[in-house]
């Protein structure tokens, strides 16, 4: 109950800043925060009308996006390839490479598929205008309030571990820099440049290039997953909007309120909503397929390698701090696209349910009986994200990622230990 109350109390706030002029309920309030972290670098859709040097400034972000995140992958890939069957290296390096490969291929596959991304994030606006009832328009605003808070906690958690490896290889440099030993010195992210960069000024231009990538890094993957979740949070929202229409539907024929005009234009305005919301499903789908197969593909790896480094690190308390925050924002990097997966099977079966228990359907002409029957049928077949049609995003795809991560640790670890 209080938790109900904490958020009646931030909406009425909210409704009361637009009352004196702000938007802060239209649909950019809640996509700033994706706006802000994907335009770092370069990766929100461009509006056509937008002046030429608002163009060309996003094109530079875009191209410095790309060159951050494979400043990282290149070297870590040389790194890893020189020091073949070191598992240390293979643990430490490799977590924050597969990282690193996730958040490169989204960037490159969204690059070429931009025009569909563009047709998407649209028809999302465009959806976000389906009721001009405060009342009803609450069904999809507490999602979306809830996808900004979550986009603001991922960012913070993405940095925390940036800073978290920084500030650990920070302290190691400065403590060794008494002894004047260049060997003490290390850089945020275990690389190989091909040339020594223990020394100054080498290392100094390294560490402060490493800092400002990660930070450029760490902004786009977390804008480019955040993008993800509110994606399908908002396609969620309008089926629970689809449900409070039937719902309302369903107390006027009880009541015996209802206006038989006003009734068909209400069941035409549930039924076409509904068929665009699984034709978006399907777009969303076509879309971010291939990414969340990577990303279910690739966690348990990447969780697996997280652990590994975690327990086979010996450098001190400093060390042991980044990788455990690393391996934090990973499983809230897989619960930001989990969880909303699971949102939005609930809100289309729910459908059904609200048809089925609040419709009266022997009050109605046996046209619209059918079309609702016809909906019943629909909403059971629940929509859902899949990865390549063998996985449907759910928070059961968590669970089984996690004993995936399990396994391999167990694996390697034997292997290690032997």
């Amino acid at each position: 109950m209080r938790k109900g109350f904490i958020f009646e109390h931030a909406l009425g706030s909210v409704r009361k800043e637009n009352m004196k002029g702000s938007p802060v309920t239209s649909i950019d309030y809640y996509l700033l925060p994706n706006k802000i972290f994907c335009g770092a670098g370069g990766m929100w859709p461009i509006d056509e009308k937008s002046w030429t040097f608002t163009k060309v400034f996003a094109y530079f972000r875009l191209i410095y996006g790309l060159v951050a995140v494979s400043s990282f992958v290149i070297p870590e890939i040389m790194l890893i390839a020189l020091n073949w069957g070191d598992i240390k290296i293979l643990a430490e390096v490799g977590s924050v490479l597969t990282a690193l490969g996730q958040c490169l291929f989204k960037m490159v596959y969204l690059i070429i598929r931009r025009e569909r991304t563009g047709r998407l994030y649209n028809e999302i606006r465009s959806l976000w205008h389906s009721s001009d009832d405060v009342e009803e328009r609450q069904s999809y605003e507490k999602l979306a309030y809830w996808a900004r808070i979550c986009t603001i906690v991922s960012f913070t958690s993405c940095m925390g571990t940036a800073s978290s490896f920084v500030i650990s290889s920070a302290m190691k440099s400065f403590k060794g820099g008494h002894s004047n030993s260049s060997r003490s010195r290390e850089l945020p992210y275990e690389v190989w440049y091909g040339v020594d960069v223990s020394t100054s000024p080498n290392f100094e231009i390294a560490f402060a290039w490493q800092f400002f990538a990660a930070c450029v890094t760490g902004s786009v993957l977390t804008g480019l997953d955040t993008s993800f979740m509110t994606t399908i949070l908002h396609v969620a929202g309008q089926f629970r909007l689809i449900s409070t229409w039937l719902n309302n539907i369903g107390i006027e024929i009880n009541d015996g309120s209802n206006d038989p005009t006003k009734l068909r234009a209400d069941l035409i305005k549930c039924i076409r909503h509904h068929q665009r919301i699984t034709n978006v499903v399907d777009d969303v789908n076509n879309l971010l397929t291939p990414i969340i197969f990577v990303q279910i593909l690739t966690s348990g790896i990447e969780i697996c390698l997280i652990g590994l480094a975690f327990v086979g690190d010996g450098t001190g308390n400093a060390s042991a701090i980044r990788f455990m925050s690393f391996i934090i924002a990973v499983a809230a990097q897989l619960l930001m696209l989990c969880w909303p997966g699971e949102i939005l099977i609930e809100g289309s079966q729910e459908i059904s349910h609200v048809v089925y228990f609040d419709v009266p359907l022997y009050y109605l002409p046996p046209l619209y009986q059918r079309e609702l029957c016809l909906v019943i049928v629909r909403a059971q077949r629940y929509c859902s994200i899949t990865a390549l049609t063998f996985e449907t995003l759910s928070l059961h795809t968590l669970t089984i990622i996690l004993k995936t991560a399990v396994s391999y640790f167990t694996f390697l670890r034997q292997i290690q230990e032997n």
